[in-house]
């Protein structure tokens, strides 16, 4: 089962899923660790390794609407914007 929770900005969570787990883990690992990796890193790490795969046409649809996602937000960091 899939707990869900809201956002300061009212946007839906998922709070209690097993992956979300693990990228809270690896981000708790990151910040003791003292990476300085923010969210462009992520953007071309995912670029890089999807031009390495043979991904299926929706498999590819659906990493591109995750890098698209990170790359407007990025975008809206550096611009100083809101969501």
């Amino acid at each position: 089962m899939i707990s869900i929770a809201f956002s300061e900005s009212g946007r839906c969570i998922m709070t209690d899923h097993p992956i979300i787990k693990q990228f809270e883990a690896h981000a708790e690992l990151l910040d003791i660790g003292g990476s300085v990796e923010a969210i462009d890193d992520a953007i071309v790490q995912l670029a890089g390794w999807m031009d390495g795969l043979d991904l299926s046409e929706d498999d590819e649809a659906l990493l591109c609407h995750i890098g698209a996602v990170l790359y407007r937000e990025g975008l809206r960091r550096r611009m100083g914007m809101r969501p």
